[in-house]
C-alpha cells in the first residue's frame, strides 16, 4: 500500500471517528434531555420511597436497614442498595424530586453508553449508535428513569455485569468473570430476583464463549455462582441473624425475615404461586388535593362493609396488586359504634393486601402470547420489538453456523437469552408486576435493533435486492404495527402520515445504492421512520406535568392510573395539613407523631415532619408490625398519643381496633373542609372503591 493510500484511509478513519463521536454525543445529549428536563418539578416520586429515603437519613441503623420511618419500627419491601445510593444523593440536596430521582436518571444515561460500547465491541460503531438511539427512546426507560423507583438503576448494573462477563469471555480471565457475579449480587441487593432474570443470558454466554476446557468453565461458573450467592444474600443473613428487638419488622414478609421476604412477596408471588395477596410493590394510591369526606361510620357487627357515603366524588386510582376481592367482615364484633367524630380526609384508604379493589389487568393486561403487543404494555417498550424479533431470525441466517463461536454469535446469543426469556415471563405470569418492570427489556431490545440494521449491511454485500428486500419488509412489519397501535390514539393522527413518507423516501434512496456498501447515512430515513412514535412517546412522558409517580408509565394517556400528585413536590391535601398542625402543637417532639394502617397512609406525615409515624401493617396493611398490648405500652410510656383509624384496621389487626374503640376518644380537630355526605355511591362500574371513613383517635386519656 503507497504512503499516499495509507495517508487516505488514515484521513477517513478518523471522519469516521469524528463522525461516530458527534452522534454519540448527540445521542446521550437525547437521553440526558428526555431524562433531566424538569426532573422532580411536578412531585417528590413515590412518596413509600421518598419517606423511606428521609428517614434513613436520620441515623445509621435507619440507613442501614432502610426503616422507612423515623421510629424504625419497619422496612421498605426491597433490599437497600438503590435507596443507600438515594440517601447519598438527598444528603447533598435534600429530600426533593430532583435529589431522589437523579441517580436513576444518572444510571439511564450510563446505560445508554454501556449499551453503545457492547454492541460496537460485538459488531460495528454503527451499530453501537442505533442501539444507543434505541435505548435513549425506549418510552418505558424514560418514564422509570425519571422516577424514584430504583429500576434505572438496577439495569445500569446489570449492564456493567455484561461487560464484565464480557470481558472474562474476551480475556479468558476468571477474575473478570466473578466481577460480572459480584455485580448481579449487588443488583440483587437493588431489586432481589429480579436481577437474576439476566443469569440465563451470562450463563450460556460464558459456557459456550470462554477460552477453556468444558470443565474448567463448569468450575468456573460453579465459582461464580458461589460468590454471586454470597454478595447477594449478605445483607439479608446480617438483617436475619440480628435480633429481632434491635431492627425493625422486615416489610411485607410473614416471619420477619429477609429470606421469607425474598421467597415471598419478591418471589413466589411474582410468579403467580403464592396464596397470600402481596399489596403492591411500592405503588402509592393517588392523593386527591382535597378528598371527599366520608360518610356513616361502620356498623360493628361482622357484616360484610357497606360502600362508604360521600359526595360521588372519589380517586380512580390503581391498588397495587391484582384481584377483584369481595369485602370483608368489617370492624370488630363489640357492638361499639364510633359516632360523633369528624372523618379524616384527603387520602384513601390503603387498598391491598387487606382492601377490596386492585389495578390487575388494568395495568398488565391478561396473560397471553399477545401481552405484550396489545394495551396496556405495548406503548411501554414493544414499539420495536417486532424488529428485534425479525433480527434475531435475520442475523441467525446472515450468520450461519461456526463453531467455535464467534463474537457475532455469542452477542446474538446474549441478547437473546436476555430478551427472550423475559418476554416469556411478562407474557405469561399471572403474579404480581407493573408496568416499569419492562424497563428490563429495553438493552437488549436496543442491541437487537442494532444488531438488525447491522445485518441487513453485511446481506447487502452479498445480494444488494435481497438486501433492500428484508429492509423494506421488516420496515413495514414494524410500521404497520406501530400503526395498528396508534389507531386508538386520535392524538397521534398526524404519525402515519409522517412515518409512511419518510420509511417510503428512505428505502427508495436506499435501493440505487450499489451492491458492495450501504451506509448509515442510507438508512437514516429508515431510522427515523421505525423511531418517531416510540420518541413521541418518551417525549410525552418526559414533559408531562402529570406523571404516575406511584406506577410510572410512558402512557400519559392513561388517567386511570395517574397519581393527582399536587405541584411543587407537595404530598399533602389541605385537610392533612390542618390535622399535621394540630399533631404537631399537641405531641411531644421526641414523641411519634401518630399511628396509622399503612405506610402509604404515613408517607405525607413523615416527608412534611420528619416525625416518626408508627404503621401497625408496614406498606400492605398485613404486616404484624406490633399488637394491640405494644400500641398500649406506647401510649402508657408517653410514645404515641394518636391513633388515624380506618375501617381496614379492622381486617388485619382486629386486636388494635377493639383497643383503640374501647381505650381512645375521637379528637375533634378544628378547621377540618368537610363536605355533607350524602348516599348512593355506585356500585359494579370497575373503579375502585371511595375512601374508607378515616378517624383521628386521642389516647392520651
Amino acid at each position: 500500500m503507497s504512503a499516499e493510500t495509507t495517508e487516505l484511509v488514515h484521513q477517513r478513519s478518523n471522519q469516521e471517528k469524528l463522525i461516530a463521536a458527534i452522534g454519540l454525543g448527540l445521542i446521550v445529549a437525547l437521553g440526558a434531555y428526555l431524562r433531566l428536563y424538569q426532573l422532580g418539578e411536578f412531585s417528590i416520586g413515590n412518596t413509600y420511597y421518598a419517606a423511606a429515603v428521609k428517614s434513613m437519613l436520620t441515623s445509621w441503623e435507619n440507613f442501614f436497614f432502610v426503616a422507612f420511618e423515623p421510629g424504625g419500627s419497619v422496612t421498605v419491601d426491597k433490599p437497600p442498595v438503590g435507596f443507600w445510593v438515594q440517601a447519598v444523593s438527598a444528603y447533598f440536596l435534600g429530600v426533593n424530586g430532583f435529589a431522589l430521582a437523579l441517580p436513576n436518571a444518572l444510571a439511564g444515561i450510563g446505560s445508554i453508553l454501556l449499551v453503545y460500547g457492547l454492541v460496537k465491541k460485538q459488531f460495528n460503531t454503527a451499530a453501537g449508535l442505533i442501539a444507543a438511539l434505541v435505548l435513549a427512546i425506549v418510552p418505558v426507560t424514560v418514564s422509570t428513569e425519571r422516577n424514584n423507583t430504583i429500576d434505572g438503576l438496577l439495569v445500569f448494573v446489570l449492564l456493567l455485569a455484561v461487560w464484565a462477563v464480557w470481558r472474562a469471555v474476551e480475556t479468558g480471565k476468571l477474575r473478570c468473570l466473578l466481577l460480572g457475579a459480584a455485580l448481579v449480587g449487588l443488583g440483587f441487593n437493588i431489586k432481589m430476583l429480579q436481577a437474576y432474570m439476566i443469569l440465563p443470558a451470562l450463563y450460556a454466554l460464558y459456557f459456550f464463549g470462554a477460552k477453556h476446557g468444558w470443565w474448567t468453565r463448569v468450575w468456573h461458573l460453579a465459582a461464580a455462582t458461589v460468590l454471586l450467592l454470597v454478595v447477594s444474600l449478605s445483607w439479608a443473613v446480617i438483617v436475619d441473624l440480628t435480633p429481632t428487638e434491635d431492627r425493625p419488622f422486615i416489610g411485607s414478609s410473614q416471619d420477619n425475615t429477609v429470606m421469607e421476604l425474598i421467597v415471598g412477596h419478591n418471589g413466589l408471588s411474582r410468579l403467580g404461586l403464592s396464596n397470600r395477596n402481596p399489596g403492591g410493590d411500592g405503588g402509592q394510591p393517588p392523593r386527591p388535593n382535597d378528598g371527599p369526606a366520608s360518610g356513616t361510620n361502620p356498623q360493628n357487627d361482622g357484616r360484610p362493609m357497606p360502600p362508604p357515603q360521600n359526595d360521588g366524588q372519589f380517586a380512580q386510582y390503581p391498588p397495587p396488586d391484582g384481584q377483584m376481592r369481595p369485602a370483608l367482615p368489617g370492624s370488630p364484633p363489640d357492638n361499639t359504634q364510633v359516632g360523633g367524630s369528624p372523618p379524616l380526609v384527603g387520602q384513601p384508604g390503603a387498598d391491598g393486601a387487606d382492601g377490596t379493589r386492585s389495578i390487575g389487568r388494568s395495568e398488565t393486561g391478561s396473560a397471553g402470547l399477545l401481552r405484550l403487543f396489545s394495551e396496556p404494555l405495548v406503548t411501554e417498550a414493544s414499539w420495536l420489538l417486532p424488529l428485534a424479533l425479525l433480527g434475531i431470525a435475520l442475523t441467525t441466517f446472515v450468520l450461519g453456523w461456526s463453531w467455535p463461536l464467534k463474537k457475532h454469535h455469542l452477542a446474538l446469543l446474549l441478547w437473546t437469552g436476555w430478551l427472550l426469556p423475559e418476554m416469556i415471563y411478562f407474557s405469561f405470569t399471572t403474579g404480581l408486576f407493573h408496568r416499569y418492570y419492562l424497563i428490563m427489556l429495553g438493552p437488549p431490545l436496543a442491541a437487537l435493533v442494532g444488531m438488525a440494521f447491522w445485518s441487513i449491511v453485511q446481506l447487502w454485500k452479498r445480494d444488494h435486492w435481497l438486501a433492500w428486500s428484508i429492509l423494506a419488509i421488516f420496515t413495514l412489519a414494524t410500521i404497520g404495527f406501530q400503526f395498528a397501535t396508534l389507531s386508538s390514539y386520535e392524538s397521534a393522527s398526524w404519525l402515519p402520515p409522517f412515518v409512511i413518507f419518510t420509511s417510503l423516501v428512505g428505502l427508495g434512496l436506499a435501493a440505487p445504492i450499489s451492491t458492495d456498501r450501504l451506509h448509515l447515512t442510507n438508512l437514516s430515513l429508515v431510522l427515523v421512520a421505525v423511531m418517531v412514535a416510540p420518541f413521541t412517546w418518551s417525549v410525552q412522558a418526559a414533559t408531562t406535568e402529570n406523571p404516575n409517580v406511584a406506577l410510572p408509565t410512558a402512557n400519559t394517556a392513561d388517567k386511570t392510573s395517574t397519581s393527582f400528585m399536587t405541584p411543587n413536590n407537595d404530598t399533602m391535601s389541605k385537610n392533612e395539613r390542618i390535622v399535621t398542625k394540630y399533631l404537631l402543637a399537641n405531641t411531644d417532639p421526641d414523641s411519634y407523631l401518630l399511628a396509622t394502617h399503612t405506610a402509604r397512609g404515613a408517607a405525607p406525615y413523615i416527608l412534611e415532619t420528619g416525625r416518626p409515624v408508627l404503621t401497625f401493617g408496614g406498606f400492605t396493611g398485613s404486616d404484624q408490625v406490633i399488637d394491640a398490648a405494644g400500641v398500649a405500652q406506647m401510649v402508657s410510656d408517653g410514645e404515641l398519643r394518636f391513633v388515624l383509624f380506618s375501617s381496614q384496621i379492622s381486617r388485619s389487626h382486629r386486636d388494635i381496633a377493639i383497643w383503640v374503640q374501647k381505650t381512645c376518644t375521637p379528637a375533634q380537630v378544628p378547621g377540618l373542609n368537610l363536605r355533607p355526605p350524602r348516599p348512593g355511591y355506585p356500585q359494579n362500574i370497575g373503579l375502585p372503591s371511595p375512601p374508607q371513613n378515616e378517624v383521628l383517635y386521642d389516647c392520651a386519656n
